[in-house]
């Protein structure tokens, strides 16, 4: 057989097929290339966003705060809660309400503060409650309207009149660094609260 009588007669063939092969293989090549450069953006934007939401909700939680669980309960006493709990929540720790609890004359729903004594009276039980002074309840109703500094979220305290999204980091990297405000003016230990700033929000601020 005349090997280079057949690479003449199919020459054309052949080097047909290497180009096609060629061709294939860079297609692949491309396709491939491609396919790794799109991935990889969307791989980058999933880390600072889980990021950030596990973030707040560490911050959100980290408000440890105590109350102290008292009546018909089943463990009085006590615990350690968070800001986000409900009164609620804070029983569930002493075990819940005993058969005796009257859970009529408790609301349950009420937000939890540091400090807080929650009474739980037992059936037949009347509880007296104190009345409070006209003077005494506007006092409250202020303070319950004013921002925490030590307690509000990076959002809560953008609503301070002049308080942007770098001061409200300020103002969380002071507190966590100086175990919290002491007072309010202690927020003019902060660049960027002056005397000016300070007096257009100390109306608005407690700690």
């Amino acid at each position: 057989m005349d090997y280079r009588m057949l690479l003449k007669k199919y020459k054309q063939y052949i080097f047909g097929g290497i180009i096609l092969l060629i061709v294939a293989c860079s297609i692949i090549v491309f396709f491939l290339v491609n396919a790794t450069s799109n991935k990889q953006p969307d791989d980058e934007l999933a880390i600072p966003l889980f990021s950030s939401s596990q973030s707040n909700e560490t911050e959100s939680y980290s408000q440890q705060i105590y109350v102290d669980i008292k009546g018909a309960v089943v463990k009085p006493g006590m615990y350690e809660g968070n800001a986000n709990m409900r009164v609620w929540d804070a029983v569930m720790l002493a075990g819940g309400v005993s058969d005796t609890a009257d859970t009529k004359q408790v609301n349950f729903s009420e937000r939890i503060v540091d400090q807080m004594i929650i009474y739980v009276p037992k059936i037949g039980e009347e509880v007296e409650v104190p009345e409070k002074s006209s003077a005494s309840q506007e006092s409250q109703s202020k303070d319950t309207s004013k921002i925490n500094l030590n307690q509000a979220s990076e959002t809560e305290l953008q609503t301070l009149p002049g308080v942007g999204q770098k001061k409200a980091q300020e103002i969380i990297r002071y507190r966590e660094e100086n175990d919290g405000f002491k007072s309010i003016e202690d927020l003019k230990n902060i660049s960027g609260f002056g005397e000016k700033t300070f007096d257009k929000l100390k109306e608005s601020i407690t700690t």
